[in-house]
């Protein structure tokens, strides 16, 4: 079941930000090699600034993804202030001809 994490950073976060950011992202790519990872970014404000993330993942339960944050340097470093997590339903478009 795919979910959307919506998380918006501390104001004063982007120095812990960059300081486990690497772990965030090996994180991430762990999640990518098993097919898990459908895709996100990073939140920005009109200065082009990092101020949160946008994740979608893909997770049989709720209760999974809940386990998987448990552990996220952005949250245990205090780089996200608020999480919102959603189910989605994805679009899938087919390339036009």
């Amino acid at each position: 079941m795919p979910f959307a994490l919506i998380a918006h950073d501390y104001d004063d976060a982007l120095e812990r930000r960059m300081a486990c950011r690497e772990q965030h992202l090996q994180r991430l790519q762990q999640l990518a090699d098993q097919g898990r990872l459908l895709g996100g970014g990073v939140l920005l404000d009109p200065q082009g600034k990092m101020i949160g993330s946008n994740v979608h993942l893909g997770f049989a339960q709720r209760a999974e993804l809940d386990q998987w944050l448990e552990d996220e340097p952005y949250i245990t470093q205090r780089v996200w202030e608020s999480v919102e997590i959603l189910e989605i339903r994805l679009l899938n478009l087919p390339p036009r001809a």
